[in-house]
């Protein structure tokens, strides 16, 4: 049942995903707030959010076939990817003053995602001992050891530091940088390795790549729109 089950699930995660990986890029080149950028927005981030649901659901799936690294990297990627798109878009909702609602969704993302990046760290250290399949885990866990200085942040403070227009870049980057990620880590492993005659001992680097490249970029767009 589950094997049937992680079938059908790919049949809708990848296409959705492929489309994903178009779509973050259309907005980008149109004016901030235009109406097709506004559009083109909510059509990746409907797109992104049937990935990051099928990713955990597969995720799921893997863990009952006994997959368990993939799983894991499935299950590590949705939370990751779930958190900024959610925000990326919730945050433009939000007035002068956070809902309540916002600040405690956000407080239980962040929690996850740091439980989750501590996970990932232990693993690639006990298991893997940092090499190899390791080092991927050490990498990505780091990446969410910020979300546990996030967490303990009073809300007046996070709503300073946190600003409207540089989280819905942000948020939308960091899904972006996952998708791509898990393109290379999953599809697109097959076609470097199988057609391209990747050496595996090279995998690091387009997995790695695409995060190391989204942070640039971010850091650009977030200069750019300071004053915003």
């Amino acid at each position: 049942m589950a094997a049937q089950l992680h079938d059908l699930l790919l049949w809708i995660h990848i296409p959705f995903g492929a489309l994903s990986l178009i779509l973050f890029w259309l907005p980008v080149g149109l004016p901030k707030g235009s109406p097709k950028h506004r559009t083109y927005g909510l059509y990746y981030f409907y797109c992104m959010w049937v990935v990051v649901v099928t990713a955990l659901l597969l995720s799921i799936c893997n863990l009952i076939l006994n997959h368990y690294v993939a799983a894991l990297y499935l299950g590590y990627l949705s939370i990751i990817t779930a958190y900024p798109l959610w925000y990326s878009h919730e945050i433009l909702k939000q007035g002068g003053e956070w809902s309540n609602r916002y600040f405690i969704v956000r407080k239980i993302f962040l929690a996850v995602l740091f439980a989750s990046g501590i996970g990932m760290i232990l693993m690639g250290g006990l298991k893997y001992h940092f090499l190899g399949m390791g080092t991927m885990m050490g990498f990505f866990g780091l990446l969410a050891l910020p979300s546990g200085r996030d967490l303990f942040r009073r809300k007046a403070i996070a709503m300073e530091k946190e600003q409207r227009l540089k989280m819905h870049i942000q948020g939308t980057i960091i899904s972006g940088i996952a998708a791509y990620t898990a393109f290379a880590a999953f599809g697109g492993s097959r076609i470097l390795v199988g057609l391209l005659h990747f050496h595996h001992q090279w995998m690091v680097i387009p997995w790695i790549l695409p995060t190391l490249l989204g942070i640039a970029y971010s850091w650009y767009m977030k200069r750019k729109y300071r004053q915003a």
